[in-house]
């Protein structure tokens, strides 16, 4: 897997912009897939300030969520959705018909996941995926031991991520479950950013690199497809 280190969190982020525009700009209609959260924040003000510039057009691109919080919607202050609409999707000219979103408020979560399939079906492969890494090494919500048979699926939330959960959140939340793309899913992909950043980062980053790949860290299973790269900042990679 190839790592790519930048001096800090704002050059991480227009490294990771740089590699989704090089995507769009090769094919318009890419299906690209985002994470919420807080690593890739960045990320989206720097898609939009380059879209603005005219350096990017995502007119026809198909954009996928990652996951979401079990219970959660796009009113709800901390959910993936509202995240990624607030500081990414209500910035851009969109079309409802571009942006497929696990609504977290379903009241049929297997059907949800069906629905994200059978669209990942008629517009994939995934041609990027942005992935951040959790600090027990999830990504998405496929938490450690996840199968790698799993495309979207509904997950039993680690303690670590529950309690992580926490700082997104206005009022207190708990949140149990989340509902994610799959690792079968993700590591299809045909081009896969896994990013990081900061000090509190460095123990999963040097993990990722140098624990064998193994369901026990999902972030290490990532380096077993040749279409992934690491992307992380100095303080996140102080450890490697």
């Amino acid at each position: 897997m190839k790592t790519l280190i930048s001096p800090d969190y704002p050059q991480l982020c227009q490294a990771v912009a740089q590699n989704v525009i090089h995507c769009v700009n090769a094919k318009p209609d890419a299906l690209i897939c985002i994470a919420g959260g807080d690593t890739p924040l960045g990320v989206f003000a720097a898609l939009v300030d380059a879209q603005n510039q005219g350096q990017v057009d995502f007119s026809r691109t198909q954009f996928l969520g990652l996951d979401e919080w079990l219970g959660l919607g796009q009113s709800d202050k901390g959910s993936c959705r509202e995240m990624v609409w607030h500081h990414f999707f209500d910035k851009l000219t969109l079309r409802e018909e571009q942006i497929c979103f696990f609504d977290g408020l379903t009241a049929n979560p297997q059907a949800e996941c069906q629905r994200v399939d059978g669209y990942i079906e008629q517009h994939g492969p995934i041609d990027c995926i942005v992935l951040g890494i959790g600090m027990n090494g999830h990504i998405g919500f496929n938490e450690p031991g996840a199968s790698l048979d799993n495309t979207c699926h509904v997950i039993d939330l680690d303690e670590v991520t529950q309690a992580v959960s926490v700082k997104y959140f206005d009022t207190p939340r708990e949140v149990k479950q989340g509902i994610s793309l799959g690792l079968k899913t993700i590591l299809a992909a045909k081009n896969i950013v896994l990013m990081a950043s900061g000090e509190k980062k460095a123990a999963i980053v040097a993990q990722t690199v140098n624990h064998p790949a193994s369901r026990d860290i999902p972030s290490t299973l990532v380096k077993t497809v040749p279409q992934a790269s690491l992307y992380v900042d100095n303080a996140a990679a102080r450890a490697l």
